[in-house]
C-alpha cells in the first residue's frame, strides 16, 4: 500500500473518530422513569421517530397526558422542544452508551429529570 493510501486511511478514521465515541440515538419506544421538579417522582412511556431533514419526532405519555416534541441532535445531546398546559418547555437528553437517554426539563417552573430507558 503506497503511503498516499496510508495516510489517506489514517485522515478518514480520523474524521469517524468523533462519530464513533458518541452513542447511536434509536427510533422505538422508551420507559419513563421521572422526577417532577418538586420532587414527586412518576412513570410513563416515551415514543422516538425520525423525522423529516434530520428532526426527530418525540411523543412522552404520562398518566393521561400526551405531549408532542420536536427535537434535534448535536454532538451527542439530544434536545426536544415542547409545549404543555400552554407552557413552553425544553428538554435535554444525554445518549447513554446503553441506548438509554438521561436528561433533564423544564417549563420555566424548576427542573425535572428523566432517565428513558429503550423497551
Amino acid at each position: 500500500m503506497s503511503f498516499r493510501r496510508i495516510l489517506l486511511l489514517a485522515f478518514s478514521l480520523l474524521a469517524l473518530a468523533p462519530a464513533a465515541a458518541f452513542a447511536q440515538l434509536r427510533e422505538g419506544r422508551y420507559a419513563i422513569d421521572g422526577q417532577n421538579p418538586d420532587g414527586s417522582p412518576y412513570e410513563g412511556g416515551f415514543e422516538l421517530r425520525e423525522g423529516p431533514n434530520g428532526a426527530w419526532l418525540a411523543r412522552w405519555l404520562v398518566g393521561n397526558a400526551q405531549i408532542i416534541g420536536l427535537g434535534l441532535i448535536q454532538s451527542g445531546m439530544l434536545a426536544i422542544s415542547f409545549v404543555v398546559d400552554g407552557r413552553p418547555g425544553v428538554a435535554i437528553y444525554g445518549v447513554e452508551p446503553d441506548g438509554s437517554l438521561r436528561g433533564t426539563w423544564t417549563t420555566g417552573g424548576g427542573l425535572g429529570t428523566e432517565i428513558l430507558k429503550p423497551q
